[in-house]
């Protein structure tokens, strides 16, 4: 129950951190992702992402051409629709004690390598950059391996076997060396979930300078000079408009009388 409760509070704190706008579809998965399913039911993830020419033709085989690091770098880097085997393997996965692990993995991989700042040559200067891919392999295999182990070990012994001491002491000490190796392996998954909020930190501090440098184009100086002969504008207009207010009143007065002497000259016509 700890480790599940570990691994689902990760999986949130992932979730969390990514705008909704940003969020996949049900039915697709981040290339770390993708690479931790892949391990998971024993697929080649290399196959992902390759062109497969004329395979489809008898005798003609898929693309061999070696891998590159722009074309392993692709492959992370995309996403992948799954298909109704795939997804099913998925839940499986995420549903698993072990499972869980790796598929928690890729997604703290994933969302690492989608933070922009994962760009920045910080991490290479200052030797801190952490293998995701690695990473998610290292967790997924182990998963996988102990997931073997467990298997091969089954449900605790039955009929005379659990009345046998030598028996139910080996098979308590070899459950308890699989537990102790998974609590391990989800220390390790805290501790990459670790390293992703400091990656969100540095992040944050990134948006904020870029920020700052956009409003810092901003001239506060000249800005204020402008404000100020803006409003010196603003009162002269109010100034003229108050004195023609006045004028026109005063002109206006001066053709009153003109105007009653037209209007009586117009009567006694």
């Amino acid at each position: 129950m700890r480790r599940r409760a570990t691994c689902d509070g990760i999986r949130d704190a992932v979730a969390a951190s990514i705008a909704v706008e940003d969020r996949l579809a049900d039915d697709t998965v981040a290339g770390h992702v993708a690479l931790a399913l892949d391990i998971w039911r024993g697929a080649d993830f290399t196959e992902r992402n390759r062109s497969t020419g004329w395979s489809w033709v008898p005798f003609v085989s898929a693309d061999d051409s070696p891998d590159t690091d722009e074309t392993r770098a692709a492959r992370l880097t995309r996403t992948y629709g799954l298909d109704s085997a795939q997804k099913e393997a998925l839940a499986e996965m995420s549903k698993d004690p072990l499972g869980q692990i790796a598929f928690v993995a890729g997604l703290v991989a994933a969302r690492i390598h989608a933070y922009p700042a994962w760009e920045l040559p910080f991490f290479d200067e200052r030797n801190v950059r952490v293998d995701l891919a690695a990473e998610v392999r290292a967790m997924a295999a182990s998963a996988v391996g102990l997931r073997d182990q467990r298997e091969l070990l089954g449900r605790p012994p039955i009929g005379h076997l659990r009345t046998d001491a030598d028996v139910v002491g080996v098979y308590i000490e070899k459950a308890r060396v699989l537990d102790r190796r998974a609590d391990s392996l989800v220390e390790r998954l805290q501790a990459f979930a670790d390293y992703r909020t400091v990656v969100a930190g540095i992040q944050r501090r990134e948006d904020k300078r870029h920020w700052f440098e956009r409003v810092g184009e901003i001239n506060d100086l000249e800005h204020a000079v402008d404000d100020v002969v803006t409003r010196s504008e603003v009162e002269r207009i109010r100034r003229v408009a108050g004195d023609s207010a006045t004028l026109a009143e005063l002109y206006l007065d001066t053709l009153a009388p003109l105007t009653a002497s037209l209007t009586l000259s117009d009567m006694t016509r």
